[in-house]
């Protein structure tokens, strides 16, 4: 079927109606007969979204085959796998190679760590099967971002709190709540990718048009970021000579590490109200993080720590202020989305 536009008069009927006519070459593709219906949809950009078909059809399922010789690396397969369920395919066929339990081990754990909604619903010596069961429907991207946001920052509290209070054991708490914030990050991404592809669902998945999902996708990226870093700093605790750090230092960093979580939290309030101004007051605290962060690296060198407790402690700021920009990051998107053509 060719592409290229067509330009079609608009036409007056019975005084009242406008009509335009179909493309004959298009209906045909569509499998449109006379009589069939169409739903018109308005875009918010004053288009309109045509759809054939007057019933909703039962939609066939997707599904991808993915072969994993024993030679392959199971990291290999894992990202091909992640890949399939980001584009949109509802079943996913693993075929392994003899003697590839390991594999098959493998995967179903990156299964259960980083996938949304994803079962293994058959499985056997050479073969396994993963369907996703979790829709658009039962937890839209909105949702998915606050939830992802949430456990993000209280990553973040947690990691200075254990940093504070010398706790490995909450330290390697928060560094494998990491999983749980990677699972929803690409269950958000696959949503978007499908909307992206089927416009229907934008209003679905609680977006309103196609550059929302743009904003979205680099919201994502960013909690996903600010997971990391927490991840980060919780990694670092326990590579730090476990001398006494002075309470000032403590404090500053802790008083830095609120202020982050401010902007943070600011800023996703910021877009889903599409407020500017608290957006613009979320960047402007920007500048406090960095003029504190010089505070405490000063600080820290002129204490004269252990060689890792100061490489270790300047790590942590570094994803603290790092922290904070992805923070403003978002703040920016929401400053882009509340600006309308």
């Amino acid at each position: 079927m060719k592409t290229t536009a067509q330009l079609r008069r608009v036409q007056l009927t019975g005084g009242s109606t406008y009509i335009v006519s179909l493309p004959k070459s298009w209906a045909k593709d569509s499998g449109l007969k006379p009589g069939d219906y169409v739903r018109l949809i308005p875009q918010p950009d004053n288009s309109l979204l045509l759809v054939p078909g007057k019933e909703k059809k039962e939609e066939r399922q997707s599904e991808f085959l993915i072969d994993a010789p024993q030679t392959l690396d199971p990291e290999n397969i894992a990202r091909e796998l992640i890949a399939c369920y980001l584009v949109g395919y509802d079943i996913i066929h693993l075929r392994f190679a003899s003697k590839s339990s390991e594999h098959r081990a493998y995967i179903k754990d990156v299964i259960k760590r980083k996938l949304v909604g994803v079962e293994v619903i058959d499985e056997s010596a050479h073969y396994l099967t993963a369907r996703c069961l979790l829709g658009h429907i039962e937890f839209p991207v909105k949702d998915a971002l606050s939830r992802m946001h949430v456990m993000a920052l209280s990553m973040h509290k947690d990691a200075v709190a254990a940093l504070k209070e010398r706790d490995l054991s909450l330290a390697h708490d928060v560094t494998q709540r990491d999983d749980e914030v990677d699972r929803l990050y690409f269950f958000v991404i696959r949503q978007l990718k499908m909307a992206i592809e089927n416009r229907l669902m934008i209003n679905e998945i609680g977006l309103t048009s196609p550059r929302d999902c743009m904003g979205y996708r680099l919201v994502a990226k960013s909690i996903e970021r600010i997971a990391d870093h927490a991840a980060r700093i919780a990694q670092t605790i326990p590579t730090m000579e476990y001398q006494s750090i002075p309470s000032n230092i403590i404090a500053l960093i802790t008083n830095i590490s609120t202020l982050s979580r401010e902007i943070c939290q600011e800023a996703m309030k910021a877009l889903y109200q599409l407020n500017t101004k608290k957006a613009n007051q979320s960047i402007a605290k920007i500048t406090q993080i960095t003029e504190l962060e010089s505070r405490a690296i000063k600080l820290i060198l002129e204490t004269k720590l252990h060689i890792t407790t100061t490489i270790g402690l300047r790590l942590i700021l570094e994803s603290i202020r790092r922290s904070a920009e992805y923070g403003a990051d978002i703040a920016e998107i929401s400053i882009n989305l509340a600006k309308k053509l």
